[in-house]
């Protein structure tokens, strides 16, 4: 019975605590699936940023797979980039 007091307990905190900050509270990403950290998700306002990841309680195969994750991300931002550059080398052609 002291499991389900507890338990009981903490949704009340847990309630009190979304409460207090104006929405639910949760962790959207995690982090094994790269630096999501956690947060506060609002219905409106300003957003943030995420806490630091404490990278000392992740494993090792946590740590490669946020390792895999930046890498992806750096990829997917250099080709974003070099296609800015293409399209801003066009519009300075057109005298934009």
């Amino acid at each position: 019975m002291a499991d389900a007091d507890n338990i009981k307990n903490l949704e009340d905190r847990v309630t009190r605590l979304e409460t207090a900050v104006g929405g639910a509270i949760s962790d959207p990403a995690g982090p094994w699936g790269g630096f999501g950290g956690g947060g506060v998700v609002r219905g409106h306002g300003p957003v943030g940023d995420p806490a630091p990841v404490d990278l000392s309680r992740m494993s090792s195969a946590q740590l490669q797979a946020s390792l895999h994750s930046i890498q992806a991300e750096k990829t997917r931002l250099a080709a974003m980039e070099a296609l800015v550059n293409q399209h801003l080398e066009k519009a300075k052609g057109k005298g934009a």
